[in-house]
């Protein structure tokens, strides 16, 4: 009978181990799915301001608002899809473009950098790059793409921990281990309204993303591709406002020469 005992004991505490590793085991992987999920969330914000900042310099070379607009509705897309908060720094232009003989021609030079800059922001933020990990393996950036497909990843671990195995479950099994407290009382360990608080407090929140916190960007030509559009698009700029444009243009050199001096 003593052996009979033992032995129940040992499946007892055999099945309680497995739940306990099962409930805290499960709750544990969902905590450090989480957390690796908010360090990516920081690193994608670097590189969204990035993105922002280079929409700001495209728009200083289109002379304002009003030319960023004409700039992306003559090139067939929307501007509300570049988006920008206010006051977002001017990303700087380190390098001088390669000589020019003519004023339009030298705006054109530095229209192409900040277009360069504004396609390859985008590339990096919405799908990243491959990069060596420092151990001879080669591993894609943190990019926008992977971010929500971890994001759904975890929401399917949130509600298979949150269905399959309850803290209110556990209390129950807990419970009817306990021939005196069965005798007593219900097994239940909760009851009704009860248990569903308790699971309530312990369910872990679906991890939920809204574009306006990690906006899409469309992928922007290489600047090859359009090069005849864009010296169109500053051809007519010069023309209609050549003050302005010298003006600009003699402000990017005082700033990238602050920047090598």
């Amino acid at each position: 009978m003593a052996d009979f005992k033992d032995l129940t004991d040992a499946l007892t505490d055999e099945v309680l181990s497995d739940m306990a590793d099962s409930f805290f085991g499960a709750r544990v992987d969902v905590d450090d799915a989480l957390e690796l999920f908010h360090e990516v969330s920081e690193k994608l914000h670097v590189k969204l301001y990035q993105v922002f900042r280079a929409c700001v310099l495209l728009e200083k070379l289109c002379l304002g608002p009003d030319g960023f607009d004409d700039f992306w509705v003559s090139a067939g897309m929307s501007r509300s899809r570049f988006y920008y908060p206010a006051g977002v720094e001017c990303a700087q232009i380190f390098d001088k473009p390669p000589f020019a003989f003519t004023g339009r021609g030298e705006y054109i030079k530095w229209f192409g950098i900040a277009y360069d800059m504004l396609a390859a922001s985008i590339e990096e933020y919405m799908h990243g790059s491959i990069k060596d990990d420092g151990n001879g393996r080669k591993i894609r950036t943190v990019n926008r793409e992977d971010f929500f497909r971890m994001a759904d990843e975890i929401n399917v671990k949130i509600e298979k921990v949150n269905k399959n195995v309850t803290a209110s479950d556990v209390l129950k099994f807990t419970k009817s281990l306990d021939p005196a407290a069965v005798q007593k009382e219900s097994i239940a360990g909760c009851v009704g309204p009860q248990c569903k608080v308790i699971d309530d407090e312990m369910a872990f929140t679906l991890v939920t993303l809204k574009d306006i916190d990690f906006p899409q960007f469309p992928d922007l030509p290489d600047r090859n591709e359009v090069s005849s559009y864009i010296s169109g698009y500053c051809s007519q700029v010069w023309a209609r406002d050549k003050v302005r444009v010298r003006a600009l243009i003699e402000d990017l050199k005082k700033n990238v020469n602050k920047e090598l001096s």
